[in-house]
């Protein structure tokens, strides 16, 4: 039995877009995107991958429900990816 590649992406369906909403956001130009609420991370080096440590959390269900919002695979990266800004946002 082969098993499916957890990586590979279909890229042609988005999860949850009508053809409405595809057609609309396919035709959303490049200088209509707003930025401002997304960190920056020019001082993060992506060559370099570094061992990640495993915890284990309590959170409110609230919080697990927000980020599996959209695509419940992944949510765990996207609250590491919050932390992560969080971290470095507020190391200064």
């Amino acid at each position: 039995m082969k098993r499916k590649d957890p990586i590979a992406r279909d890229t042609g369906s988005a999860p949850g877009l009508s053809e409405a909403a595809r057609a609309a956001y396919d035709a959303t130009p490049d200088d209509a995107i707003d930025y401002d609420d997304i960190p920056d991370m020019g001082d993060v080096d992506w060559g370099q991958a570094r061992a990640k440590q495993v915890v284990a959390m309590r959170l409110d269900p609230d919080v697990i429900t927000f980020f599996k919002q959209g695509d419940p695979k992944g949510y765990t990266g996207r609250m590491a990816a919050v932390l992560s800004a969080f971290a470095r946002r507020h190391a200064r």
